[in-house]
């Protein structure tokens, strides 16, 4: 890990349509590969609503976040339990441009959506669709995408038998 490089908090989402068997990807420009949808946390927003957020500025897709956590506070007027990332990821992103290299500090969640058409908004994003768990896995795209789409098929063959 990097210690002395300039470092962002972003959030990210794994949409699954209801069926739980399709995933929403975006087309990156800049990265010119398909991604989960996502991108900066902006300040006094919660992780959980940041990723919303994103998810429908690139999709204009509207996802519900599954809160991840097994233990939840039960909450009063001073403290309550927020919803908890599926994983968090740190992710190198090389200098660009005028922009340095630096950190993301990813909070991913797990989210569901009604399988509508999505439309692209943002000019990061050249497409948007959603793939099945086979189109994933045969995709050039990032191993922690792959890494997510396995255990849901994984998860979905042992739901079968």
């Amino acid at each position: 890990m990097q210690s002395d490089i300039e470092k962002h908090f972003a959030v990210s989402g794994f949409v699954m349509n209801q069926e739980k068997t399709k995933l929403l990807m975006v087309y990156h420009k800049k990265l010119n590969t398909w991604v989960i949808p996502g991108g900066h946390l902006e300040a006094d927003e919660y992780p959980a609503d940041g990723a919303i957020r994103e998810i429908f500025e690139e999709t204009r897709v509207n996802a519900t976040v599954i809160d991840s956590s097994e233990f939840a506070f039960k909450g009063n007027k001073k403290e309550s339990s927020i919803a908890t990332p599926y994983a968090m990821l740190s992710e190198f992103i090389p200098e660009k441009g005028d922009k340095p290299a630096h950190i993301h500090m990813d909070f991913i969640f797990v989210c569901t959506a009604d399988e509508e058409i999505p439309r692209k908004r943002e000019t990061e994003v050249a497409d948007v669709k959603w793939m099945t768990w086979e189109e994933v896995l045969e995709s050039d795209i990032f191993e922690s995408i792959k890494e997510f789409a396995r255990k849901m098929v994984d998860e979905k063959s042992k739901n079968v038998t």
